[in-house]
C-alpha cells in the first residue's frame, strides 16, 4: 500500500519519462499546507538539461498531473516550482494505510541485502558505563531502523577476552578475593575499581575457600600460572554474563558474541599472516613485520609484529573482520566505535583491501563522549565507586526509556550533555515525558470514545479539513521517508526528531480541537481515526527507539 507522497513521486516519474527528463523527482511537504500540500522542483532541475524555460516545463508537467482525478489544485510559482494540493479524501487515506498495516507501517521494501552491525564490544572487565550505554543505543536503534528500511540485519559483539586487560582483571579480582578472606592486600595502581568486584570475590571464596591465600601477585600476574588462568577465565565469564544481563535490561539483545581468545586458540592469527604473505602484502624492516597499508591510502605502513615478537592491536582486529566477512556473508559491516578511534579507520580499510576485500564493505560510526549533568554540574559520582558512572546506576535513577530516548536524540558523532534532572521532570520540557504523554493522551481519548460508543472512521473521508488535521496527516504519511533518511544517513536521531514533531502537532491539535463531539458524531469518528493513526505511528517509532508507548501516565 503506497503512502501519499510516493503516489505523487510515481506520477512524476511517469511524466518525466514521457518528457525525456532524467532527473529523479523530489517531492517535499509544504509548510503552508492549506493552500498546497506538496511541492516539487522537477521543472527547475530539468529545464537546463532540456533547454526549456522552467516555468513552461512546469506547465507541461502540471497539465499531465491534472489528468489524475485525485489532485485538487496544481499551481506554478516562479521560477518554476510546482505546488500540489490533493483532495481531502486522498489525504485521509493515510489513516486507512496506517491502521491496516499497523506495526508494519513505515517498513520499506525488502532489499535482499545484509547489514552486520558490531556494537558495544566493551571489555568484559566490569560493568557497563554511560559511554557504553550511548554505543548500545546507537547500535540497537540503527539495527531497528535499517531493518525497517528493508535490510536483513545481524548484530555482533566482539569480546576482547585475550589482551593484557584480562590479566589486570584477574589480579583485580584476586586482590578483592584476598580482602574477602580478611587479608590486608595492597591493590596495584592500574587495576580496576568498583565494589562489584567484591561480589565476584565472594563467589571465589565460596568455591575455593582460602586455597589461594598465600599466592603473590604483580599488577598483571598472579604467581601461580594455573590460578592466574582460573581467575582470568572465571572473571571474564562472570562479567560477560553481567554485560549481557545489563544489556537485556537496557533493551539490547545481540545475536552473536565472538571471542578474541577463540581466534588465537584456532590459529586465526597465523592464517591471516600467511594470507598477507601469500599476497605479498608484508615486508620486514628494523626487526619488525610491516603491512603495506600505504598502497591503499594509509599515511604510513603499519607494524603487525614488533621487534619483541608481540602483535600490535591491528592484527586481531583485521583477523576478526576477515572471519566476520566470511561468516556473515554481509554486504555491509558497520562498527560503532568510540570517538577516539578515528585515526584507526583508514588503516583498517587498507588492511582489508590488502586481503582482497572491498574497503567500502566497512563503515565506521563514531560515538562521542557523554557528560552527565546534575544540579547544574558535571556528575561523576557512582554509588558502586570506580572510575565511571555505571549504566545500572543511571537506569535506576532515570529509567530505561528516558535514558534510551535521550541518548538516541542527538547525533552520536557529537559530544552530548545529558541533564539527569531534566529527564526526571514530568512536564513538556522533558522530551521523553512529552512523547510518552502523547500516547497516553491518545489512549485516554480512545477510552472516552469507547464509553460514549463512538467508533473510529478508518476510511477515506472529506471531514478532516482544518490546518492542524492536514498537518498531522502529512506528517504521519511521511514516516517511511524519515525511516529511509535515518537508515541511509545512519542517523537514529532523525527518528527522535520525527517523534517530537508528531507530538508537538498532536498536542497542539488536542488543545485547539474538540475531538469527541456528541453533536457531530461523523466528524468525531473521523477525528478518532486520526487519533488511532497517531498512536500507531508513535508506537512504531517508539519501537525503533526501544521505549514504551504508555497507556496512562
Amino acid at each position: 500500500m503506497n503512502n501519499i507522497i510516493s503516489i505523487i513521486e510515481n506520477d512524476l516519474k511517469e511524466i518525466a519519462k514521457k518528457l525525456n527528463i532524467t532527473k529523479e523527482p523530489i517531492v517535499e511537504i509544504n509548510k503552508n499546507n492549506i493552500n498546497s500540500h506538496f511541492s516539487t522542483t522537477l521543472a527547475l532541475m530539468s529545464a537546463k538539461e532540456l533547454k526549456q524555460n522552467p516555468v513552461q516545463l512546469a506547465e507541461k508537467i502540471k497539465a499531465k498531473l491534472a489528468q489524475k482525478e485525485y489532485y485538487d489544485k496544481i499551481e506554478i510559482a516562479e521560477p518554476g516550482f510546482i505546488n500540489i494540493k490533493l483532495k481531502t479524501n486522498i489525504l485521509t487515506s493515510a489513516i486507512k494505510n496506517i491502521t491496516t498495516l499497523k506495526e508494519a507501517y513505515g517498513k520499506n521494501t525488502l532489499k535482499n541485502k545484509i547489514i552486520n552491525i558490531e556494537y558495544v564490544s566493551a571489555n568484559p572487565t566490569g560493568f557497563l558505563h554511560v559511554g557504553h550505554a550511548r554505543n548500545a543505543v546507537t547500535g540497537s536503534v540503527l539495527e531497528k531502523v535499517t531493518a525497517f528500511d528493508g535490510y536483513e540485519v545481524q548484530t555482533e559483539y566482539y569480546t576482547n577476552d585475550a589482551g593484557n586487560q584480562i590479566n589486570i582483571l584477574a589480579v583485580t579480582v584476586f586482590v578483592h578475593y584476598l580482602w574477602a578472606l580478611g587479608i590486608k592486600a595492597e591493590k596495584p595502581a592500574n587495576t580496576y575499581g568498583g565494589s562489584f568486584y567484591d561480589d565476584l570475590a565472594n563467589i571465589f571464596v565460596e568455591k575455593y575457600g582460602d586455597k589461594f591465600k598465600d599466592l603473590t601477585y604483580t599488577e598483571t600476574v598472579i604467581s601461580d600460572p594455573e590460578v592466574h588462568q582460573i581467575f582470568r577465565k572465571e572473571a571474564t565469564k562472570y562479567f560477560l554474563a553481567e554485560i549481557k544481563s545489563q544489556l537485556k535490561d537496557f533493551g539490547v539483545e545481540i545475536d552473536h558474541y565472538s571471542s578474541e581468545q577463540k581466534m588465537y586458540d584456532t590459529n586465526q592469527i597465523e592464517i591471516l599472516l600467511k594470507e598477507y604473505k601469500a599476497k605479498n602484502a608484508t615486508y620486514e624492516a628494523d626487526g619488525a613485520l610491516w603491512l603495506k597499508t600505504t598502497e591503499f591510502g594509509d599515511d604510513k605502513d603499519r607494524v603487525l609484529i614488533k621487534k619483541d615478537g608481540s602483535l600490535t592491536y591491528i592484527v586481531p582486529d583485521l583477523a576478526t573482520h576477515n572471519i566476520r566477512i566470511a561468516r556473515t556473508k554481509a554486504d555491509i559491516l558497520i562498527n560503532i566505535w568510540g570517538g577516539d578511534h578515528h585515526g584507526y579507520i583508514q588503516r583498517m580499510k587498507a588492511g582489508l583491501q590488502l586481503l582482497g576485500h572491498n574497503p567500502d564493505i566497512l563503515e565506521i560510526e563514531m560515538v562521542q563522549m557523554v557528560r552527565l549533568i546534575k544540579d547544574g554540574q558535571e556528575y561523576k559520582m557512582s554509588k558502586r565507586k570506580g572510575t565511571a558512572v555505571w549504566l545500572v546506576d543511571i537506569m535506576e535513577m532515570v529509567g530505561k526509556d528516558a535514558l534510551r530516548y535521550m541518548l538516541a536524540s542527538k547525533s552520536s558523532s557529537s559530544h552530548m550533555d545529558l541533564d539527569l534532572d531534566l529527564v526526571q521532570q514530568k512536564n513538556a520540557t522533558n522530551p521523553v515525558y512529552y512523547a510518552q504523554y502523547a500516547t497516553a493522551r491518545c489512549n485516554s481519548i480512545l477510552n472516552q470514545a469507547a464509553q460514549k460508543n463512538i467508533k473510529a472512521n478508518l476510511h477515506e473521508n472529506d471531514l478532516l479539513t482544518n490546518k492542524k488535521e492536514i498537518e498531522l496527516l502529512l506528517t504521519l504519511d511521511n514516516f517511511n521517508q524519515v525511516i529511509k533518511m535515518a537508515a541511509k544517513n545512519r542517523a537514529p536521531q532523525l527518528i527522535c526528531e520525527y517523534i517530537q514533531t508528531v507530538c508537538k502537532q498532536f498536542h497542539s491539535y488536542y488543545a485547539d480541537t474538540k475531538i469527541l463531539d456528541k453533536n457531530d458524531i461523523l466528524t468525531s469518528e473521523a477525528r478518532l481515526g486520526l487519533v488511532l493513526a497517531v498512536l500507531q505511528v508513535l508506537t512504531n517509532a517508539f519501537e525503533i527507539i526501544g521505549i514504551s508507548a504508555l497507556e496512562t501516565m
